[in-house]
């Protein structure tokens, strides 16, 4: 793999793991359960989900079973995040609908099952991108990931009008946007490498565009994450200076 296609798979990690820590230990201030839900979707669809199986492929050669028991812990992760994730989009975007709130709770079961199916069928030694428990579980990934970017831009316009009038912070508005390009970028990177695997049945370390589409996305996700909630200084400022004044006093 070249070293360009590793800078956005290390930027995503280490951007990731640090904002995900970050929501959790503001969790741990606020108990407020949407910063835990995201955190716990940041860091297992993120560090944990994606970091387990790459170390994995470092002892896979010398300690197979070390290696497989690591693919089995990231996809696990990959499903708890997902759940959390869902979650998320429930109670922030529609809190009042029990219709909404049916798919987290259907969705949970169904990750576990397939994870289980996963580990009974093959113990995660050798994984089978096309199979059926496999492909639950990344396409759940993948709609959590897609729809709450759908939902976070869809409020990024509504908080938009409000800013306009003075009634909305600039930089929570912002927020939305940013977050919107990030759950969209992880999710579009990650439905184009199943979607490879499937066309070619090659694994997506085998398809250098796929790496190189993986990493592109993974680091537009990191920015997006990084500036939404560890904005810097000079951002602030950017955001702050096009709202209007009554918002910015």
């Amino acid at each position: 793999m070249g070293s360009l296609v590793w800078i956005g798979f290390i930027t995503f990690f280490i951007v990731s793991l640090l904002v995900g820590l970050r929501l959790l230990l503001l969790w741990w201030r606020t108990r407020q359960i949407p910063e835990l839900l995201i955190g716990i979707g940041v860091l297992g669809i993120g560090p944990v989900g994606f970091g387990l199986p790459v170390a994995s492929g470092l002892v896979a050669g010398s300690r197979p079973g070390l290696g497989a028991v690591l693919v089995g812990i990231g996809a696990l992760a990959v499903a708890i995040g997902a759940g959390a994730k869902l979650t998320f989009n429930w109670r922030v975007y529609h809190p009042q609908s029990r219709s909404v709130g049916v798919i987290p709770f259907a969705a949970g079961p169904i990750l576990l099952a397939a994870w289980l199916t996963e580990w009974a069928t093959g113990g995660f030694v050798e994984v089978n991108s096309a199979s059926p428990a496999t492909l639950i579980r990344t396409s759940l990934q993948i709609a959590c990931l897609l729809w709450g970017s759908g939902e976070a831009l869809r409020y990024w316009t509504m908080m938009r009008r409000r800013e306009r009038l003075g009634l909305a912070d600039p930089l929570v508005t912002n927020r939305f946007l940013l977050w919107g390009i990030g759950a969209g970028a992880a999710g579009l990177g990650s439905f184009i490498g199943i979607a490879a695997q499937l066309a070619t049945g090659s694994a997506t370390g085998e398809i250098p565009w796929v790496m190189t589409s993986s990493s592109l996305h993974g680091l537009i996700a990191a920015i997006a994450l990084w500036f939404a909630f560890v904005p810097p200084g000079f951002y602030r400022r950017y955001i702050q200076a096009r709202a209007p004044r009554s918002v910015v006093a």
